[in-house]
């Protein structure tokens, strides 16, 4: 693109001193101050050279605003990848975070199911002793009740003999002899 510019530059001088130098002859220019006579060549460079300084002006000021726009997206894109970086970190440093947290929430997980299953061997032995406990009271307090109904029936016969005795010593009569011999005594005496 640029060799091209630069063939359509050179033709176009080489147009336009062709063109001077067939014009030679002389010709009056006015300008605000006043005027001046000169050759017809002289006004044809002038104006070609004040058209390529004016072209010049424009393009440096074009390659300076394009300079300045190119600067401008240079620090933009330097400031988004700045901010990709810093966002990239970012996402690293909470992926890190996030895995520390899942960590410790295992970890964390692990000694509470630990702490659950020991308190529950706690409680289901606290539960048995306590169960044992009410077993061996119960035993306990079933031999109590046995032995004390054992003294009862023991001192309900002491009565019954008791009352037995004072019936026959209120009658008059000894006790009867058990076996054959009192079976024949009792005969004896009611006859």
């Amino acid at each position: 693109m640029r060799t091209i510019f630069i063939i359509l530059m050179v033709l176009v001088i080489f147009a336009v001193a062709a063109i001077a130098i067939l014009n030679s002859e002389v010709v009056t220019v006015n300008y605000l101050f006043g005027q001046i006579d000169l050759n017809l060549f002289a006004v044809i460079l002038g104006s070609a050279l004040a058209g390529v300084i004016v072209m010049i002006f424009f393009m440096i000021y074009r390659s300076i605003h394009n300079y300045i726009k190119a600067e401008s997206e240079r620090n933009l894109k330097k400031e988004l990848h700045h901010q990709i970086r810093n966002l990239e970190n970012d996402n690293k440093r909470l992926e890190n975070e996030i895995s520390k947290l899942q960590r410790e929430r295992e970890v964390a997980g692990e000694k509470a199911r630990a702490e659950l299953e020991k308190e529950k061997k706690r409680l289901e032995d606290e539960l048995g002793r306590q169960q044992q406990d009410r077993e061996s009271a119960a035993a306990k307090e079933q031999a109590e009740m046995d032995s004390e109904k054992r003294q009862l029936e023991e001192e309900l016969k002491k009565q019954q003999k008791e009352k037995e005795r004072l019936a026959a010593q209120a009658s008059g009569d000894t006790p009867a002899k058990k076996g054959l011999f009192g079976f024949f005594s009792r005969f004896t005496k009611s006859e």
